[in-house]
């Protein structure tokens, strides 16, 4: 009953602070990069809400992408990315204008 009531009473606060259009589902597949340019697909499922809320959608998904990473490399194709490459492509992201 309680987690009810805190649930429908957060959800109408996130809803209500609508500070800007945002992406929705922000995550690296959802990213295109070239040296021209910065693309964001995949937009069916955006909306009006406060705008910290895709950073740490993709600031999330960067961090669990980085620590997923042991759990797929093999001895074929092991992909060891030093913890500098993530924090540079956060910065390159959030840099974009």
């Amino acid at each position: 009953m309680l987690y009810e009531i805190l649930k429908s009473f957060f959800s109408f606060r996130f809803y209500e602070r609508a500070q800007a259009l945002l992406h929705g589902d922000l995550h690296t597949s959802s990213v295109m990069v070239t040296h021209e340019s910065t693309q964001v697909l995949d937009l069916e499922l955006a909306f009006y809400g406060p705008m910290g809320f895709d950073i740490g959608a993709f600031l999330g998904n960067l961090i669990l992408a980085f620590f997923a990473q042991d759990g797929h490399a093999d001895q074929v194709n092991d992909s060891k990315v030093c913890p500098v490459s993530v924090i540079a492509c956060v910065f390159i992201f959030s840099s974009e204008k």
